[in-house]
């Protein structure tokens, strides 16, 4: 085999392998729910009782080890939504959106507005759904699917 060939052969491999991950890497859509929901309760989170707000981010905590538990389990990996690629372009956007949202929902309940912080989270895990289908569509496309 030549140097040729064994580069031809070493780029389709490298395809192969991507073309796998990426659909590996394709979630049902409770996973999606998960991840919205997730982010839904933290928005709302600046509204619940401060010793009660720590028992939520603990649960949230423990809910994000039990879904990467449940990636490896399902997929044989757990992909980090942060990684590098083109997927930083929905991460990053994501987390903006979350971060004003949770800074509303905070000033809100701060103000003793009970209303807000619900609105704002309900809005938050429907842009979280649509987040995490659009960065796993963004992440198959990149692997080449």
């Amino acid at each position: 085999m030549t140097a040729h060939e064994e580069a031809i052969a070493a780029l389709d491999a490298k395809k192969s392998a991507q073309a796998q991950l990426a659909a590996a890497a394709n979630c049902p859509p409770w996973r999606h729910a998960v991840f919205a929901l997730l982010m839904g309760v933290l928005v709302y989170s600046p509204a619940i009782p401060l010793p009660a707000r720590f028992g939520a981010y603990a649960l949230m905590l423990a809910a994000i080890i039990l879904i990467v538990q449940s990636d490896r389990r399902r997929l044989g990996m757990f992909i980090n939504g942060y990684r590098r690629g083109r997927t930083r372009l929905v991460v990053f956007p994501l987390l903006a959106i979350e971060l004003g949202l949770y800074s509303w929902s905070f000033i809100r309940a701060e103000a003793g507005d009970k209303q807000a912080p619900v609105i704002l989270a309900l809005i938050m895990v429907v842009v979280g759904y649509a987040g995490s289908l659009l960065w796993q569509r963004v992440f198959a496309r990149e692997m080449g699917l």
